[in-house]
């Protein structure tokens, strides 16, 4: 099954946002991951991450935002499709 999952995310200035991407490929069955800026202060990165994959662990994807110092805000939409 194909799944994508949008994420708003906090995060501090370092790991960039690189890195968490990265990271976050490194999630069984993720294809894809999209990072985009939508606020930055003096300390913190608000973001809004889309990752795509198949039969995705939403456990695993939040352990690793945590491993990165990431926190997650919520979990903004999820879509769910059957493979043809």
């Amino acid at each position: 099954m194909k799944v994508e999952f949008l994420l708003d995310v906090l995060k501090p200035h370092q790991p960039d946002s690189y890195i968490v991407a990265k990271e976050l490929m490194k999630v069984t069955g993720v294809s894809r991951v999209s990072v985009k800026v939508d606020e930055l202060d003096q300390k913190t990165a608000s973001l809004h991450i889309h990752i795509e994959g198949s039969n995705l662990s939403f456990e695993e994807i939040t352990e690793t935002l945590a491993m990165n110092n990431c926190a997650l805000h919520s979990l903004d939409e999820v879509i769910c499709e059957e493979k043809d």
